[in-house]
């Protein structure tokens, strides 16, 4: 007698939740043809609190840099009471078990790939207030994008925050200058103070021009993708530019020609992964070209992906999607200049 799996239209089928005490961060290593070289390795990690959202950069003095956020567990049945307190609950006793709070954004570093060193939590947000009252201040903000590197050596990590002045969902900026021993938070990078509408899930990319760009999630902005400039190292920035293009989340890599590919999930029929070929000094990112990386998801819960230029000049873009039998994984393409070439689960 086997199980029976969820099929498209199936109660539950898109039923997801992101958040579990035991989630954590694997590293796959991959050959040069891009095939698994062994097993996945399971990073230690933070004993008070599960992991989320693996950013990884690869730094100038050949060191790698992991980027994330951590949840820290709480009992359902003291939920309201804790609330009570002043903590901020999220998730779902029926479907988790338990609730979450938020414990911090943070980076790791390692010259191997095998050992890594502890959680650095990112430094304290300005005007937070504490995630435990008291106990434990708002460290960092969630973390979901490409960090970089500048020619100085400073490092660059963009995160998000819900603010506790007004509840609006902002974009803000972390920097450190000794090769992430230390951070300092440096500016908030967008904001909508008027409207009704916010920005998550921040990722960076340098422009020709030695600007630096932020890409944007935005809420309540009909999934469209916004963008922000830096002149000055990201301490202060110009005013956010919405663009007619959907998606979410983005991220970009420079093709060494002043171009950028610029690739999002797509969560509106059909579902999958979308990029574009951006030239920033051309126009708006509505003027590129459009690749239909996947179109082929049969759930809206797909997407997040993240791309890379090969020596060969080929595009790698990995994200996640869900199989038709509901089971959802990390899949990548190939790309060529015109178009795919190659998909592999």
């Amino acid at each position: 007698m086997s199980a029976k799996t969820l099929a498209p239209g199936d109660p539950g089928f898109d039923s997801v939740d992101h958040l579990d005490t035991r989630s954590h961060l694997c590293l796959v290593r991959l050959t040069a043809d891009l095939h698994p070289a062994g097993d996945p390795s399971v990073l230690p990690g933070d004993p008070e609190a599960a992991d989320q959202d693996a950013n990884l950069t690869a730094l100038a003095d050949g060191r790698l840099m992991m980027a994330g956020f951590t949840w820290y567990p709480v009992p359902a049945g003291r939920g309201e009471e804790l609330r009570a307190l002043g903590l901020a609950l999220v998730g779902s006793a029926e479907h988790t078990g338990c609730l979450f709070a938020f414990w911090g954004g943070y980076t790791r570093f390692s010259r191997d790939g095998r050992h890594w060193t502890p959680h650095r939590y990112l430094p304290v947000v300005p005007g937070q207030v504490d995630i435990v009252p008291g106990l434990r201040p708002y460290h960092g903000g969630p973390v979901r994008g490409r960090a970089v590197q500048g020619t100085d050596g400073t490092l660059y990590q963009a995160a998000y925050m819900v603010r506790a002045c007004d509840g609006r969902s902002a974009a803000l900026l972390h920097v450190s200058g000794d090769g992430g021993e230390t951070w300092a938070f440096r500016s908030v990078i967008a904001v909508d103070g008027d409207g009704p509408g916010g920005f998550v899930e921040p990722s960076l990319q340098w422009l020709p021009d030695g600007r630096l760009m932020a890409f944007l999630r935005t809420v309540g902005m009909d999934d469209r993708i916004a963008t922000a400039v830096s002149g000055d190292g990201g301490h202060t920035w110009e005013p956010w530019i919405l663009h007619e293009v959907q998606g979410h989340p983005t991220d970009a890599v420079p093709l060494g020609d002043g171009r950028l590919f610029v690739v999002s999930g797509w969560r509106h029929k059909p579902y999958g992964v979308r990029a574009r070929v951006w030239n920033p000094a051309a126009g708006g990112l509505e003027t590129a070209d459009e690749v239909v990386v996947r179109d082929d998801s049969p759930s809206p819960d797909t997407g997040y992906p993240w791309a890379e230029v090969l020596p060969d000049g080929r595009i790698l873009v990995v994200y996640y999607l869900c199989g038709t039998d509901g089971v959802r994984h990390v899949a990548m393409t190939l790309l060529e200049p015109c178009g795919t070439v190659g998909d592999r689960g």
